[in-house]
């Protein structure tokens, strides 16, 4: 496992760049905790703005739940996550 301590920025450009569909990820930020499948990453534009939101399948969850979570919104609240690529090094990020 890699381990990373990166600025907020740095931690969301990480995100973007890597994160990709069917990765696992465990992302914790504010007072929440997601762990699951990524469905979806989504970089459409949102009154003018550029936006940036992955859907997320939460694990055993008995109603198949699924999160929106709006990167670019919480950036500031993330406090770590744990990325799992489906090809790849399984990489931990804590944000300083």
């Amino acid at each position: 496992m890699k381990e990373m301590e990166l600025t907020t920025q740095k931690a969301v450009d990480y995100l973007k760049k890597n994160v990709k569909v069917h990765d696992n990820i465990e992302i914790s930020y504010n007072r929440i905790f997601a762990e699951g499948e990524v469905l979806n990453v989504d970089f459409s534009e949102y009154f003018g703005e550029p936006g940036f939101k992955m859907l997320v399948s939460l694990d055993e969850s008995d109603l198949g739940a699924t999160v929106e979570i709006d990167v670019f919104e919480v950036q500031e609240d993330i406090i770590e996550f744990v990325h799992y690529p489906k090809d790849g090094e399984v990489v931990e990020v804590t944000v300083i």
